[in-house]
């Protein structure tokens, strides 16, 4: 049983894409054949879809597919980073081979720059760039352009063999460390984390509290104590001195950093509706005095100081628990008092036809109808 021939080869004067005016063929391999090549090729037995080895005179050889048929007669027009691969420059001479390529089943990668990490998912990048490929072939550099950027892998490894197609085909991508890329110390930047970490950190004194000591930074200290002439501190004899709001002999003490800030008083206006800052919720109100603290029930301050006599208008002094006993005294009379009288006037209702009607328990009679009586 006889057939035609099933071999395609021809040489053709090769250009990149742009002189097609198809610059946008430089993001995968499809080439432009002439017309003449479809017309030998509808005559051969050749399968689909189309697949074509493409080598220079150099002797660097791959593999591609083929878009359309409108190239001039004599000429190819091919993506410009094939003929970086194949080292040909533009009107080089190409043979183009047909060739059949098996299914490929393991693509392994290897990105030229490591600019190609900035990617946020970089796998479904690859996966859409290699919808414009037909086949790959081992040794390769492909070119992807993405965010107007150009970025070009390097094809390490393709199984089941070294040139193998890619179309309609489900394979695994696997990606190596790109070129220039150093695996960073992770065991030292935790040293200096922890490192940086310990150093930041106030020492402790055996009082629990942060202990003030002197750093690089800090100003030299005098041989009698003071800092660059400063007052020398105090000496409490070791008592730890205490800071923030306290009080003191009655009153109330604020540390430095709770001091009110609120406007000068002499800023403050002297009446509503005056000239001035108007005393409202944003101006801060002073502490109480020690007159203002009450005198709990067994005759003492609530602050532990001795109370201040009391006294009446006439200078007598007073007793508070005296007065005390009294005002109770006389809030339990008046409140028997008042239920008595509330008790003598309780009134009652009673309901007659459809109608309430009142009637008081002191002497008063009820209703005296004029019904019929029985006699």
């Amino acid at each position: 049983m006889g057939g035609g021939p099933r071999r395609f080869e021809e040489q053709y004067h090769c250009y990149s894409v742009a002189y097609a005016d198809k610059p946008h063929l430089e993001g995968g391999d499809k080439i432009i054949l002439p017309p003449s090549a479809l017309d030998t090729l509808s005559r051969l037995l050749v399968e689909y879809p189309m697949l074509f080895n493409l080598s220079s005179e150099s002797g660097n050889s791959t593999h591609s597919g083929v878009l359309e048929f409108s190239a001039p007669e004599g000429s190819c027009y091919i993506p410009y980073w094939v003929m970086q691969n194949l080292l040909i420059p533009e009107g080089g001479l190409l043979t183009v081979k047909n060739v059949s390529l098996p299914k490929a089943s393991l693509i392994k990668l290897k990105p030229q720059h490591v600019d190609w990490l900035e990617i946020s998912n970089p796998r479904a990048v690859l996966e859409h760039a290699l919808r414009n490929f037909s086949c790959v072939t081992k040794g390769d550099t492909i070119c992807i352009p993405y965010n107007d950027r150009n970025y070009h892998l390097e094809l390490k490894d393709v199984q089941p063999q070294d040139a193998a197609c890619i179309i309609e085909t489900d394979c695994n991508v696997d990606f190596e460390a790109p070129v220039g890329y150093v695996e960073p110390d992770y065991k030292k930047m935790a040293e200096d984390k922890q490192r940086e970490q310990y150093a930041n950190m106030p020492k402790q004194s055996r009082f629990g509290g942060a202990s003030p000591h002197l750093s690089a930074s800090s100003p030299a200290q005098s041989r009698d104590g003071s800092v660059n002439g400063s007052v020398p501190p105090l000496d409490l004899g070791g008592a730890e001195v205490q800071k923030g709001p306290r009080i003191v002999n009655g009153q109330i003490i604020k540390g430095d950093d709770d001091k009110d800030k609120g406007p000068d008083e002499a800023l403050l206006a002297d009446r509503v509706g005056a000239t001035g800052v108007q005393p409202n919720a944003a101006v801060p109100t002073k502490a109480p005095t020690n007159t203002y603290w009450a005198v709990a029930g067994g005759g003492s301050r609530l602050d532990g100081k001795a109370p201040s006599p009391l006294k009446d208008t006439e200078g007598n002094v007073q007793d508070p628990r005296e007065l005390r006993l009294a005002a109770a005294a006389a809030r339990e009379a008046a409140n028997k008092s008042d239920s008595v009288q509330q008790a003598s006037q309780v009134k009652r209702k009673s309901l007659i036809g459809n109608k309430y009607s009142k009637r008081k328990i002191g002497g008063a009679t009820a209703f005296n109808g004029g019904g019929n009586t029985m006699k």
